[in-house]
Order: C-alpha cells, then structure tokens, then sequence
C-alpha cells in the first residue's frame, strides 16, 4: 500500500509507561536541531484499559517544512537526540502517514459533485458484477440476514448498544441519519473540533460522501428513497443503535495514521461496544496499540479488508487495521455469493488473505449495495462498492448481536470481543466453494447469529503488534538498540506491503525466517534493496546487512 510522503511530518513517539504525558509538553529539538512542538497522543482512559504497562504516546509536529526528508529519516533523528526531561528516553517513533486506500471514484465529474449543477438521480448497479433486481437485497434472508435479525431485536426498551463509526463524516441533510446519532458526541480528528459534519470537499483523492453512505448501511432510518416507490423500511442494519459518528479523513484514500488511532480510542471512551472501520493502510505500531486497547476494553473492531485495481495493485491481501489479529476483517461477496474478485479484472474488487489472517475474516455483500448521495438528501444509489459497503453491514450484525445477548456478569471485557466474533464465525454460511480463500469463517447470516449463546469460554487473542522478523537474520541487527530495531522492523512491514515481489513470496511479514526457503529470504532482502520508497536509514542498513 503506498505511503505519500508529505513536507511537514508529524512523528509519533512511544515512551515509557511512568511517563506523564502533561509534563513532556513542549518545545524541544532533535540531534539535527530541528524543532518539535510536542503534546500528548491518545486518551488516558484507553490507555487504562491496558493497565499499568500499557504504552504512552505524544506527538512530535515540526515547527516548519521538512522538504525532500523522509518522514522514517526524520524519526530516526529524532530517536537519536539525548534524553532530557522535555523528552525521555524514547522507545519507538514512527511518522504519521499520510496513507492510501483504494476506492473507486463517483461517476460524475467532479465540479458537478454536491455544488451546483449536480443532477440527484439514482446512480445505476455496476455491470461488471452481480447484482439484483430488489433495492437493498443485501438485508434479505437469502443473504445477511439483517432485515429479519432487526426485526426479532426490535427497539430496545432500555440501554441501546452503542457503535463508533470511523469515516469521513456525515451529510447533515441526508434522510437516512440514523436515529440515534449521537450528536452530542461527534468529533473530528483530522480538523481536531467536535463536528464531524462531512464538508463535501472535491478534489484529487478526495472521496466526499463515504461517511453518509457507510452510516446509512450501518443504521439508516426508514426511507422511502427516491425512484424506489417500493421500498418502505429501515435501509441500516441496526436502525435502533447508538451511533458516535468520528471524522478522521477527507477522504477513505486520503488520512493520517494518528487520526484513526485516536478514532479508535475515543470510540472506547465514548461507551461503544463496536467499531466499523472502511479504511486501511499500511501497519503501523500506534495502530497495534490503539487495537489492543480496543480489544482489552471490550470493543469489537470491523474493518475493511481493502480493495484493490489492475489484478492486484497495490495489494491484494488484507490492509491494516483489518490485517490484526484482533480485529475482524471483512471481506466481500457478490448478489450470486460469488467472490468479489476476478482474475485479471482491471476495475476495483475485493482484498482477500493471506491465510492466516482468514481465521479472523468474515464476508458481507458488494458491490452494488446502497449507496447514500451526498448532497442529494433522499437519493440512495445501488452502485455502493468496495468492502467499505461489507463493512457496516458485520458491525450492525454485531450490535445486534450484543443487544439480544447481554454481557454476563463477572466476566473479563475483553471476553465480550472473542464471544461475538465466535457468533458470527460459528452461524456464518460456509457451503461457498473456496470459502476459507475467499470469504474466511464465511458469509454474514446475522440471523442465525442471534442463536449462539454468550461463550465465555473462547481463549483470549495473543496481542497484536508490528513486526518482520526475517530482519533479526542480517548481520548487525541485534547490535542495534531496541527503539531501532523496532523502527526497522515497522518501516519494512510497511514496505513489503507496497511490494508486489514482496508479497509473492511472504504474504505475511510475521512468518519466523526459519520457515522462509534461503532463496526466498535473499530475493525479499533484494527487493528491499531495490524499493523505491524506503528511507536513507533503512536503505543504508539493508545495504550493508547480509543474512
């Protein structure tokens, strides 16, 4: 997945858990004299929930333009500086990406989008992929199951179970708001307020819309959309949920790795039980962190697992966060459970593997879901895509789920994300062939999820991090400090899963060496050599390393 470097980076810093992150606040200068604002990262209460050992993250944001640096080189400057009270020995930095997803573009042009002479009518399914005839067929039973799931919950009489979603933002006007949106709890990180009101930016990259679409699967209210006269019921998933709306992009191919880490641990703070992600990147180890303190408090992460063009690029295997352990990726299936892929098709489709991670997928379906128009307030295309429609599709399943079963008493919070996740893995379709390739435990079937008792005793999942262990191979490795293997380790996490060659023959990075043939670890360190993207220190040290 490629990284945009940018001109200003803001660095991301781990410290010490004693560490009080008020006190480091800031000014304070790198080994090479350039100057840092520095300020604390993440909220206190989710890091509470990983106790006392639980990391402590600020950020770093240069008091002017860093041109022509790249952002790992200016982290590893900073990591090199003398430790001072301003700033104590750190113990992991790593720049806050600008990253990329991919998603497939409106059909309009763009100066007719939202502004003007856009003209609100019902964009039509795609051709290239299966689709049917009954405007939002993905609810019927044949499929998720959602419409008849919703209906046996029905609006709860007391406490709602709350869900967080991350996007980028919503349209205010539009008439599939859910009815409980949390209003009073809204925020944006990217512009750092408390409205996450979706500003309808148009641009290159931008992707204006995707928040209103995603909340509408998720929890869209009754409708009775423009051009289907037919249609008279709830469009989301789970329509009586609490719903915390959290900006943290412009666009789902456009955002900051910081952005989503503190969505997610402001969602844990907020009271939500589940999270529905539609974007990813590259790993990054403040995303591992903020997932593990999701996981810990009891809060179940959904995520995309990407998408991909032109057979395969950039990637056609899980992006992170989707890619952790912890978290649940969602993959997608067609309106004939097909797999939303196809062998040297050049438009978008789904990401799908590697195989370990499928243990941990679930399919919902797409493309050519609904798809709520920005700026037209009761249109609903049935073009929506990608795996971000999958996506709010599992976490309205889940909320579900969670308000049908209350949490026994007495029990561990992270308990309550290994009790859902076993519901919807157990109840979910497994009869499609090729099913563990393509779909994981299977296709969505949210009905049959509300079957699966409370199961308290499913084992807890091992912590997620970032890791390449091939590199403890190379010559000179273990010499280095911990804070700079670390750095290394992350930096070419991020680069083989940019790499094609790469990802030929290490579909996943966290394979131990020893099961890695020796011809195919010297061809993944020649292509680390060769790739395009990687920092001067990491380039430096690959070039003189040797297994």
């Amino acid at each position: 997945m490629p990284v945009i470097p940018v001109s200003r980076t803001r660095l991301l810093i781990e410290v010490a858990p004693e560490v009080e992150p008020t006190e480091v606040a800031g000014e304070v200068s790198d080994a090479e004299e350039a100057m840092y604002r520095i300020a604390p990262s993440g909220n206190v209460r989710a890091r509470a929930a990983q106790g006392p050992a639980a990391p402590v993250w600020l950020t770093a944001t240069p008091a002017s333009t860093t041109p022509d640096v790249h952002p790992w080189d200016l982290a590893h400057g900073f990591a090199s500086q003398p430790s001072t009270r301003a700033t104590p020995p750190v113990q992991f930095v790593e720049p806050d990406l600008l990253q990329e997803f991919v998603y497939e573009r409106p059909p309009e042009a763009r100066e007719m989008f939202r502004f003007g002479g856009r003209v609100c009518e019902p964009g039509a399914p795609s051709s290239d992929w299966p689709s049917r005839e009954e405007f939002a067929w993905h609810l019927d039973d044949d499929f998720s199951q959602l419409a008849s799931a919703r209906e046996l919950v029905g609006a709860p009489s007391g406490n709602r179970v709350r869900v967080g979603i991350l996007d980028t933002g919503f349209d205010p006007a539009h008439s599939t708001l859910p009815l409980q949106l949390m209003l009073e709890l809204q925020r944006d990180f990217l512009d750092d307020d408390l409205d996450a009101t979706d500003p309808g930016t148009s641009g290159l990259g931008d992707n204006p819309g995707h928040g209103t679409a995603t909340l509408a699967l998720l929890a869209g209210r009754h409708v009775e959309p423009q051009g289907e006269p037919e249609f008279d019921d709830f469009l989301g998933g789970a329509p009586h949920a609490e719903v915390v709306p959290v900006r943290i992009a412009d666009s789902v191919i456009h955002f900051f790795s910081s952005t989503m880490a503190e969505g997610i641990e402001y969602a844990i703070t907020s009271g939500c039980r589940a999270v529905s992600i539609s974007m990813g990147g590259v790993p990054t180890r403040r995303w591992a962190h903020a997932v593990n303190a999701a996981y810990e408090a009891g809060v179940a992460i959904f995520a995309a697992a990407g998408n991909n063009i032109r057979d395969g690029l950039p990637t056609r295997e899980t992006v992170w966060p989707a890619r952790f352990n912890r978290v649940v990726a969602i993959c997608g299936a067609t309106a004939d459970k097909s797999p939303y892929f196809k062998s040297g098709f050049n438009g978008m489709q789904g990401n799908f593997g590697p195989e370990d991670k499928m243990h941990t997928a679930i399919a919902a379906y797409t493309p050519n879901t609904p798809w709520a128009e920005m700026g037209c307030s009761n249109v609903v295309s049935m073009n929506g895509g990608g795996t971000s429609s999958a996506t709010p599709q599992v976490a309205a399943a889940a909320a579900l789920w969670y308000q049908h079963r209350p949490s026994p008493t007495n029990i561990e919070r992270w308990q309550r994300v290994e009790a859902i996740r076993h519901a919807l893995f157990t109840s979910a379709d497994k009869t499609p062939t090729n099913r563990f390739e393509f779909f994981g435990q299977g296709l969505l079937r949210a009905r049959d999820a509300l079957e699966v008792p409370f199961d308290t005793s499913r084992p807890k999942a091992k912590k997620d991090n970032v890791w390449f262990p091939l590199l403890n191979l190379l010559t000179g490795f273990d010499e280095l400090s911990v804070a700079r293997r670390r750095m290394l380790e992350v930096e070419a996490a991020q680069l083989a899963a940019s790499s094609p060659e790469i990802i030929e023959v290490l579909p996943d990075p966290d394979v131990p060496p020893e099961q890695i043939p020796p011809d195919e670890r010297q061809r993944i360190l020649d292509a680390l050599r060769r790739h395009r993207s990687a920092s001067t220190t990491f380039h430096r040290f690959i070039t003189d390393a040797s297994l």
